[in-house]
């Protein structure tokens, strides 16, 4: 499948179990603004922005144009 193709790798396409193709997407959170700004909403770890999403997903609150399968913090 696609997945095994250079390009998907490359891009990190993945087949789903559902058979669905997706794309793996990995974020990096800088949060070191977080202490100098009063009044802001922080996630102080991967973990706790990971919930923040998997809880707005299940909560389908987000697009349904680009679901989210997994979250991992």
């Amino acid at each position: 499948g696609l997945q095994d193709t250079e390009f998907g790798k490359k891009h990190h396409i993945i087949l789903t179990e559902r058979g669905q193709s997706g794309v793996h997407v990995y974020l990096e959170i800088d949060n070191r603004k977080c202490t100098t700004m009063s009044g802001s909403e922080c996630f102080f770890s991967a973990r706790e922005a990971a919930e923040f999403l998997a809880a707005t997903a299940s909560k389908h609150s987000l697009s349904p144009d680009f679901p989210i399968f997994q979250v991992k913090g």
